[in-house]
């Protein structure tokens, strides 16, 4: 169970610092857990969100898309099923 998904944006190289310093300062992690509960990574298309464990999507999506769409970023959001 979890959830994964790709967001890909067109973002420019100042976007991608701030998004790399959000994701520098870390993801919340369970106690006691063997690996982060989200693997987020800024990929060259955009970013890469993997919730292990979870039946719902990241709580961080919509915040993510406030952000994008205050920054005018054209961006697509794909849920992957494996």
């Amino acid at each position: 169970m979890g959830f994964e998904f790709r967001i890909t944006a067109s973002l420019t190289q100042e976007q991608r610092r701030h998004l790399a310093q959000l994701l520098e300062a870390g993801t919340p992690q369970a106690p006691g857990a063997a690996m982060p509960e989200n693997d987020i990574r800024l990929t060259d298309t955009g970013l890469y969100v993997c919730q292990y464990l979870r039946p719902n999507p990241w709580h961080g999506l919509e915040g993510l898309r406030a952000w994008l769409d205050a920054q005018g970023v054209d961006y697509a959001v794909a849920e992957i099923d494996d």
